[in-house]
């Protein structure tokens, strides 16, 4: 009976390091960096999660991962994307005829993926919870990474002052290190930064606080201003 349990054991234990070993499940950000013109697909890279791909799909030369199910003429270099990724199997490669240089990336199949909306300068926008807008002609993005401080009058309720909220957004260029900032949402508590080029005005944040109520990180909505010089 022992003996059973721990073969079944063993094969459980083995099919699960298959998986995770094969798949990554949460999504993550990739950007676009160029095109396999062999195969007419995309190659990828993983800002913010470089060494967790690395670490579950294998490491490639310069960070990059060619897509097998990609193609090329929907995208654009610099464009940002949310996508869910696992190795490509064997039957999955496609023979593509060699008339340009052949780069021998790791190669993953892309099992769903959303675009990044693009960003609306000069305009009042709505940013949600780990939501993010890009600029691809300068591969540039924005993320709403986080509420961290909620000191608002919940309405309803008489309060000494109004309070305010502190949100912290994510700025990331090119392959610079990304850069997190906190915005207020009153002038007094700095409603705005510029970055790299970048004006940032944080306008307004929802919900606002009721009593009996605590607000999730997923409800919140920030609304901002993004100029550019």
């Amino acid at each position: 009976m022992k003996r059973l349990i721990f073969i079944a054991s063993f094969i459980s234990l083995m099919f699960g390091c298959e998986k995770n070993q094969d798949n990554l499940d949460s999504a993550l950000t990739a950007r676009i960096v160029g095109f396999d013109l062999n195969c007419s697909t995309c190659i990828l890279e993983f800002p913010d999660n470089n060494s967790q791909v690395k670490k579950e799909i294998g490491e490639s030369p310069g960070d990059y991962y060619q897509t097998v199910n990609l193609s090329k003429g929907s995208y654009e270099i610099g464009q940002i994307l949310k996508v869910k990724i696992r190795k490509a199997k064997t039957e999955e490669l496609t023979p593509c005829i060699s008339l340009y240089p052949s780069y021998n990336y790791k190669n993953v199949f892309v099992t769903g993926y959303e675009n990044f909306n693009n960003l609306i300068f000069n305009d009042t926008i709505d940013l949600s919870y780990s939501e993010c807008l890009t600029d691809p002609e300068n591969q540039m993005y924005i993320c709403l990474d986080s509420v961290e401080k909620e000191s608002r009058c919940p309405s309803g309720v008489e309060c000494f002052w109004a309070g305010y909220a502190e949100v912290r957004f994510k700025f990331e260029k090119g392959n610079s290190t990304p850069v997190f900032f906190n915005l207020g949402t009153v002038a007094a508590f700095k409603n705005d930064t510029v970055i790299d080029g970048y004006k940032f005005t944080l306008i307004d944040l929802s919900p606002w606080p009721t009593v009996g109520h605590r607000i999730l990180q997923k409800e919140y909505k920030a609304k901002i201003i993004v100029n550019k010089n």
